[in-house]
């Protein structure tokens, strides 16, 4: 049933916000996950992990893990294109306000990251920053560059990074699970920079994550060029030619990633990488085409719309789930790391999930926007914006 489908709310498409809501969730238990798989030294993590744990872990490392985010990311170079079409029929230049807009989330994400090491709201806004670069150039150049920057280049890097002494090792894992168990906040603080500092600014770490980061932006603005989300009522059968072409690339993903994780076979590195990139994209493109087809099919449901709340709330969901993370697992908080399995701490994640999609759903029938957004937007700005409808 498609009549009552909307396609247009404040000149934002609603079905990208759906996909926006989507993404948060597969992001949200890709966090939970990690927060206690990347922080719990191997011996505590396997002494308190049953066969349920050991699946959910696999079962995260091969769905959910990275497919998620690499949507954020195309979304956000989606999202870049929508601005610029906002800012033209507004006659404001968009270079001076991107770039306030990306300084400020830069700096949000520098203070995410004194809590939590794995923070990518900073990367976002140096990445972000460098789509400018872009917004003169054709579709073909611009698809070109997405291929090269996503897939090909960081592999190149990573290359040239090579010998660089091995990070997140067994002791880098210790360390980080002592510190969030018994340091108190200026301790975490001062840990998380010097970790960062070694683990991806020493490494290549960044220079590999941003030159991954816009590639996948560049493919976000690609598909804002070509309209790909624009009416899509009428593109039914456009998105399902697409789920079926990437279905084989992300089935040999799944295979290849499960022999990879369980050790079956052994594929040189540099080789691995632009295979794992590839499958991952497919599999997100995969992802959101069934998503598409399923929104077209049924129209606005209680599902779509719950995710539409979570999707128009993004940046405040985001740091709401480490929030609670840091709340539950660090010593500051409950400091209950190292003490609740993988199958509790995903109950967590879906019972944090519904508080934050009727927190989403109460908020904005009284707000325009998310509490983080409304400040974000007001500093882009600078200038006080209206909260309240």
């Amino acid at each position: 049933m498609t009549s009552t489908l909307p396609i247009e709310h404040n000149n934002r498409a609603i079905i990208v916000d759906v996909i926006r809501g989507f993404a948060l969730v597969g992001v949200l238990i890709a966090n939970f996950t990690g927060f206690v798989v990347q922080q719990t030294p191997e011996s505590i993590l396997n002494s308190m992990s049953s066969s349920l744990d050991v699946f959910l872990m696999s079962f995260n490392s091969i769905f959910i893990e990275w497919k998620f985010v690499t949507l954020f990311s195309i979304l956000f170079g989606y999202g870049f294109g929508l601005i610029l079409e906002s800012l033209e029929r507004k006659n404001i230049h968009p270079n001076s306000f991107f770039i306030r807009r990306m300084f400020w989330l830069f700096i949000l994400g520098c203070m995410h990251s004194l809590f939590w090491w794995g923070d990518v709201l900073h990367l976002y806004a140096m990445s972000g920053m460098m789509l400018l670069l872009f917004r003169k150039k054709t579709n073909q150049t611009i698809l070109l560059y997405a291929v090269l920057l996503a897939l090909m280049v960081p592999v190149l890097i990573s290359f040239a990074f090579r010998n660089h002494p091995e990070t997140f090792t067994d002791a880098d894992i210790q360390s980080l699970y002592d510190q969030y168990k018994q340091g108190n906040i200026l301790d975490v603080f001062k840990f998380n920079v010097n970790f960062y500092y070694r683990m991806f600014i020493l490494s290549g770490g960044d220079l590999h994550d941003l030159i991954e980061t816009l590639g996948r932006f560049l493919f976000g603005y690609f598909l804002l060029r070509i309209k790909l989300f624009h009416s899509v009522e009428e593109k039914k059968a456009m998105f399902r030619k697409i789920a079926l072409s990437t279905a084989p690339f992300m089935g040999t993903y799944f295979i290849i990633n499960w022999l990879v994780i369980n050790k079956t076979i052994h594929v040189n590195q540099f080789i691995l990488d632009p295979l794992l990139s590839l499958g991952i994209l497919s599999t997100t493109i995969f992802y959101v085409s069934v998503l598409v087809i399923a929104y077209i099919s049924l129209g606005m449901n209680i599902f779509f719309t719950a995710l539409q709340s979570l999707g128009r709330m993004t940046l405040t969901n985001y740091l709401m789930v480490s929030m609670f993370l840091i709340l539950l697992l660090y010593g500051v908080g409950l400091n209950k790391l190292g003490e609740l399995s993988i199958h509790i701490i995903w109950l967590f994640a879906f019972l944090w999930l519904l508080v934050e999609i009727l927190i989403s759903i109460y908020w904005l029938k009284i707000f325009r926007y998310g509490p983080t957004e409304w400040i974000w937007r007001q500093l882009t700005y600078w200038k006080r914006l209206p909260l309240r409808k």
